[in-house]
């Protein structure tokens, strides 16, 4: 397929508008950066990008999805119910000759705790030189602006697009991807970009994720005679130290698309939770645990590994053989993905990219999970692009806001060379 620029006189429009509005840009970033949109709290935040959407004359849909969507492969559950947390849908209707495409962000963003870690306020999008601070900044507001901008821009230009170009903007990429999952079985097209920041790569593939909890059951008492009670934390111990163990086993045997990257495989204990009082003998501890796995690998299996894990480390304790730790799941259970490199569309984003930012666009494999599964479970082959900064699920995330308007246009030249012009 040939990535020669096609309609130039229509990329130097789009160009030129991306120039004289980037304050524009940079501010609607901040906009969304200053609503919290926690899990559970998204409904502010989508309700705004809807009035956007309807601004940009985009066939507007704002809804909820049903909570039958938990059941489907590769969903999750975060056990919030999705009633007043809606899905927004946007769709610039095409001639009907070219390619489609949608454009793929999410709105919920991670607990900015500790608070007291950060320099900048996390809601405030303090802009500090060339950089943006706030939770979501980075992941991925900048995304879901650089969306609904380019939205904009082609109304306002009046763009006469081939094809249907449409937005997805989802709720719980965070714990479950499940908001794309149901707008991934919404709407068809020829390509998908989530707009993930990401600046001089492509992603390829990225691995599986789920999340899990062990339950350890002691015998609470009071501290002053401890030795009556069995105390749940500490036997914890055993658990974490067999999990550290099989953490590492994960990569013993590395898949060949993640050949040169250190430790792709994580297991990661992220949240312990134990006891009640300082003189009470903790009668449970529960181990909340997030697990990576490469694209080979089934759901089933690693549960299997997990489980095996944890039964065998219990059986070497007395107690715990005989009150053994159970194990759930909810959050992430998802397998993980990868696309074709002869993808038709990655080399008109690379020509595009090379054409505003004048470098090769690198091909990443990612040790984390995004949103642009769902669609090539779908048969829709997806990548992430966008803008650059860093510190996502840390203190001080901050966004490049010099970025954002070299992908801005990467983003509006592929989408003219794509979906054609009628």
């Amino acid at each position: 397929m040939t990535t020669e620029a096609k309609h130039p006189e229509i990329v130097a429009q789009l160009w030129n508008e991306i120039d004289r509005r980037g304050d524009e840009l940079i501010e609607l970033v901040g906009d969304l950066v200053r609503i919290p949109s926690l899990l559970g709290d998204e409904a502010a935040i989508q309700h705004l990008i809807a009035d956007y959407m309807r601004a940009a004359n985009l066939q507007t849909d704002v809804w909820e999805l049903d909570q039958s969507v938990t059941s489907l492969p590769n969903a999750g559950n975060s056990g919030v119910p999705f009633a007043g947390r809606p899905n927004v849908t946007g769709i610039r209707k095409g001639a009907g000759t070219g390619r489609s495409l949608i454009m793929n962000g999410h709105v919920d963003v991670v607990s900015p705790d500790p608070v007291d870690a950060w320099s900048y306020d996390p809601w405030g999008a303090e802009i500090v030189e060339n950089r943006m601070y706030g939770r979501g900044a980075y992941d991925m507001k900048s995304g879901v602006a650089l969306n609904l901008f380019l939205a904009r821009l082609l109304n306002d230009l009046n763009v006469p697009l081939a094809g249907d170009f449409k937005l997805h903007s989802v709720i719980e990429e965070e714990c479950t991807g499940n908001g794309a999952l149901a707008a991934s079985r919404r709407d068809r097209a020829d390509a998908v970009i989530v707009t993930e920041p990401s600046y001089s790569a492509v992603t390829m593939a990225h691995l599986g994720v789920i999340w899990f909890k062990i339950h350890i059951t002691g015998r609470s008492a009071h501290a002053g005679w401890a030795w009556q009670g069995v105390n749940a934390i500490s036997k914890s111990v055993p658990m974490i130290q067999a999990l550290n163990r099989l953490n590492d086993s994960f990569n013993d045997q590395v898949h060949p698309l993640y050949a040169d990257q250190h430790h792709p495989i994580n297991l990661n204990i992220g949240v312990i939770q134990g006891g009640d009082w300082p003189s009470t003998v903790p009668g449970s501890c529960t181990l909340h645990c997030r697990v990576s796995f490469f694209p080979d690998v089934t759901i089933e299996s690693l549960r299997q590994q997990i489980e095996d894990t944890i039964a065998q480390a219990a059986a070497t304790d007395e107690w715990l053989a005989s009150n053994p730790p159970s194990v759930t799941y909810d959050g992430f259970r998802t397998a993980g993905s990868s696309i074709s490199p002869d993808e038709p569309f990655l080399a008109i984003l690379e020509a595009a990219h090379s054409r505003s930012i004048d470098s090769p666009l690198d091909r990443r494999y990612a040790t984390a999970v995004n949103d642009m599964r769902y669609y090539i479970f779908e048969g829709i082959p997806a990548t992430c692009y966008g803008a650059r900064g860093e510190n996502g699920h840390a203190a001080d995330e901050w966004l490049d806001l010099d970025s954002l308007q070299p992908v801005a246009k990467s983003l509006a030249d592929f989408i003219v060379n794509w979906c054609g012009i009628e």
